[in-house]
């Protein structure tokens, strides 16, 4: 039959007979009054019901969605993300929480010195073989592991093992299988003393490279929201950080069309290196910053959710012993990205929850290392100027 607008549009060239002809005022008054009432009508069938919002999902409840995005469970209460509390930044003396992402207190410990400045946060990882790797992992068993560190800590989680007899998968995740688990590891957080920590659940996710990468996208958020509600059961002031990968996805659907909803996350992370594209200058910084789930573009997206951002992953990645370097898409010693990631933070610092670089020297990894060894030396100047 056509939309009311189109079957307005026929009618209206029924009685004028056609674009040609200049109709008689009345029945000009006759057809503005129509479109008038059946753009009213359009737009009362077509208004939201007000049930629910972007960040009102729940775990384990499924809804028809279009081939090619991530279906969105319904839910039986609705939280409008504007009354969604926005969680605390990680604590600091400075402009912004800043750190690093390291292995050992020693690590971290060196990279304070390097740049002058204690670290407000480290970025550490666990195994990822077993549940009970997960659940208990290594962080804070004693001085040299985190115990007494005086920042926060980011806990990076899969969202089950990749390896072992006990490799997980996406199915059982979104069936809420792995919830016992979760609970476990939000109780492991308040033993600790470390209830608020931040914990990166399921990073990347939007890559291939993790076998908790997003390859069915209705069973990635269920997984993610069953595995936040988990946690939070056992330690309700943890610190959710939903964390993509910066430039476009290799999965099926983007990065924000995996959102789990703003009851689930109280961060938006972005790893984002100077690599695919990398930031030669200040304006192709500022291209690839509003890109493709660009830095900038998570930004907007955290504004527009009331929630912080981080940036748990983030340097310049080197032209030799790389494959972006390889193939020509990395930044290497870059001054230029590493004065304009400063200032992207100096500009937004009232919702970054925190910024750790990535320090690496691996050969085929982004060896963006900056000091013990300093592969960079140009940008490891500018780093200790803007930092320290």
């Amino acid at each position: 039959m056509g939309s009311p607008r189109a079957r307005a549009t026929a009618w209206i060239t029924a009685h004028w007979g056609g674009v040609s002809r200049v109709p008689h005022l009345p029945v000009i008054a006759v057809a503005v009054a129509m479109l008038l009432v059946l753009t009213a009508f359009t737009a009362l069938l077509l208004a939201p019901s007000g049930q629910g919002d972007s960040g009102t999902l729940a775990p384990g409840t499924a809804s028809a969605a279009p081939p090619g995005t991530a279906e969105q469970p319904a839910t039986t209460t609705s939280i409008p993300a504007s009354t969604v509390p926005r969680a605390a930044r990680a604590a600091t003396t400075g402009p912004f929480p800043t750190g690093v992402a390291a292995h050992s207190l020693a690590q971290a410990n060196a990279w304070a010195d390097f740049r002058g400045r204690p670290n407000d946060v480290v970025v550490m990882y666990t195994d990822r073989s077993s549940w009970s790797a997960i659940t208990s992992p290594w962080i804070g068993r004693g001085t040299s592991t985190f115990a007494g560190f005086a920042g926060t800590w980011v806990i990076t989680q899969p969202l089950f093992p990749d390896s072992g007899p006990q490799r997980g998968n996406l199915t059982d995740c979104a069936a809420g299988s792995y919830d016992s688990y979760w609970r476990q590891f939000g109780r492991w957080l308040v033993a600790q003393g470390r209830g608020d920590s931040f914990v990166r659940l399921g990073w990347e996710f939007n890559g291939l490279w993790f076998a908790w990468a997003a390859t069915d996208p209705q069973a990635w958020v269920q997984c993610f929201q069953h595995a936040s509600v988990a946690v939070r059961s056992t330690s309700p002031s943890v610190r959710i950080d939903w964390n993509l990968n910066a430039h476009g996805s290799t999965t099926s659907v983007e990065a924000f069309d995996l959102y789990p909803g703003d009851r689930y996350v109280d961060v938006i992370g972005v790893d984002s290196y100077d690599q695919y594209p990398s930031s030669p200058t200040a304006a192709a910084f500022d291209d690839q910053c509003n890109g493709d789930a660009g830095l900038c573009q998570v930004i907007t997206f955290a504004r527009t959710h009331n929630k912080l951002f981080s940036v748990p992953e983030w340097g310049v990645v080197s032209r030799q012993g790389t494959k972006a370097g390889r193939v020509g898409a990395a930044g290497g010693d870059n001054p230029v990205y590493m004065q304009k990631m400063y200032e992207t933070f100096v500009q937004n610092a009232d919702i970054l929850a925190y910024e750790a670089y990535f320090s690496d020297s691996a050969m085929d990894n982004v060896r963006s290392s900056l000091v013990n060894p300093d592969l960079n030396p140009a940008s490891a100047a500018v780093y200790q100027r803007l930092w320290g």
